[in-house]
């Protein structure tokens, strides 16, 4: 499990746009947030600079007391293994099956193949994918490739889950779908941030909600109150 922080967090772009101002927030350990805000309201930013894509202009982000704009390109690597990230469009591999699809991040980490096997199984069986893993991506449903990169997210067992509009691209009932396996991974300790524009959705959750508007932000509470 982890905690964040965001202390006075601003993001200037080379151009001059001002994606973030003086942003500050704290997501406890363990703790289910979502984000939401306009289209451009800054969601996207917020994450990539989390997962270390971006550096802050100004401020700083902590991951359990540890500033994360300090830690360089040889330790930024190792941080990124504590983070999984789910993306609207999947970012799914078209020429590899599903199994291999998940399996990427452990073998990029160089795990033995007995061991990738476990875990991509594991992680198709939280998604209930199991059966269908020598399938290619494009074989499946817009549901279960979103499935899939669940699964690819989870598989490295991170202490964060980050998801950027996961449920953009889905009818209503695979939304809910979706944001129930959120749970359950949450669950299980992941400290899981959704960035998402769904109100309905949102409060349909009953979850503390980070809200932004044009690059600050305005309110944290239940998202029945924003």
């Amino acid at each position: 499990m982890s905690a964040i922080t965001f202390d006075r967090v601003t993001k200037r772009f080379d151009n001059g746009q001002e994606a973030l101002s003086e942003v500050s927030a704290e997501f406890d350990s363990g703790s289910m947030t979502f984000l939401t805000g306009h289209s451009g309201a800054g969601k996207s930013t917020f994450l990539r600079l989390l997962i270390g894509v971006d550096v802050a202009t100004r401020g700083r982000i902590y991951v359990d007391g540890v500033d994360i704009g300090k830690l360089g390109t040889r330790r930024m690597p190792w941080y990124r293994r504590e983070v999984g990230v789910v993306f609207q469009d999947h970012h799914l591999l078209p020429e590899h099956t599903v199994f291999d699809n998940v399996a990427l991040p452990l073998r990029i980490n160089h795990l033995s193949e007995r061991e990738v096997t476990s875990r991509v199984r594991g992680a198709l069986g939280r998604v209930e994918l199991l059966g269908k893993e020598h399938l290619m991506p494009t074989q499946l449903s817009t549901g279960e490739q979103q499935r899939v990169g669940i699964a690819r997210a989870v598989v490295g067992k991170p202490k964060i889950l980050l998801a950027d509009e996961p449920t953009g691209n889905l009818d209503p009932q695979l939304a809910r779908s979706i944001m129930k396996l959120f749970s359950q991974f949450n669950e299980l300790g992941t400290t899981v941030i959704i960035a998402s524009h769904d109100i309905g959705l949102i409060e349909s959750m009953q979850m503390p909600t980070v809200y932004l508007l044009e690059g600050r932000m305005t309110q944290v509470g239940e998202t029945s109150d924003v």
